[in-house]
């Protein structure tokens, strides 16, 4: 795997365009599975929430851990996390929290099996390295600002999540790659979800993202399917 910082949506480099972790705020833990591929998850999920979350009510220091649903760490920017917050066990080129890094490491296999490339473009991102991606946002290209995530509001900061692409094909045009199109096929089957679908910014805050993915373990990325369309926050029914 690469790690590479000309990023786009969760990024960096501007688009050209118009496991052990800490809890605070929980509805009912569970622990993520041990990634295993399967091929018995629903193609059309629908939002099931077990029951309404707690709210948010996070202040201060209670930033310094991350907002959970059902053992779920929720990073958005609704639900935001502090300068001190990283992976607890941080691992490999990547420094991937150890269980995501484990089953990526599986899926990348998987792929590689099947004849397809699939590379770490940008895995975990501090708290700093975020807010000046944000800034210079800001001051250079304000109008394409929804593209990135405000410091404290990535999930790249958690070491949960990775972009992904074959090493040549970046941006949009990524879904049409054999990397792109295995990945949506096959990620739920090894613990990750596709965060940022098609057509749900008005629920994510963020555009469509077809590379950024983010491991929540086998036992709900499985509930999710294949299709894609389903969002994390329908999936733990937060508004």
């Amino acid at each position: 795997m690469v790690l590479s910082l000309g990023l786009t949506g969760c990024a960096l480099t501007p688009p050209t365009v118009g496991g052990n972790r800490p809890t605070t705020v929980t509805a009912s833990p569970s622990t993520p599975a041990t990634p295993s591929p399967s091929a018995s998850a629903p193609s059309s999920p629908t939002a099931t929430p077990d029951a309404t979350p707690t709210p948010d009510t996070r202040t201060g220091k209670q930033l310094n851990k991350p907002y959970e649903v059902r053992g779920i760490p929720v990073i958005s920017k609704k639900h935001r996390i502090s300068a001190s917050y990283g992976p607890a066990d941080p691992t490999g080129p990547n420094h991937l929290d150890a269980e995501t890094a484990a089953a990526l490491a599986t899926m990348t296999a998987a792929a590689k099996a099947d004849g397809v490339t699939v590379k770490v473009k940008s895995g975990y991102r501090s708290y700093a390295v975020q807010k000046a991606s944000y800034d210079r946002a800001l001051r250079t290209q304000p109008q394409n600002i929804n593209f990135y995530a405000p410091p404290g509001a990535s999930e790249h900061q958690t070491g949960l999540a990775v972009d992904l692409w074959d090493g040549r094909v970046w941006y949009r045009a990524m879904e049409n790659t054999a990397t792109g199109k295995w990945l949506h096929k096959h990620a739920h089957e090894y613990g990750f979800i596709l965060r940022f679908p098609d057509g749900k910014e008005a629920i994510t805050g963020v555009p469509y993202e077809p590379w950024h993915f983010r491991y929540i373990g086998t036992a709900d990325a499985l509930k999710f399917g294949k299709g894609n369309r389903l969002t994390l926050e329908e999936y733990l029914g937060l508004d």
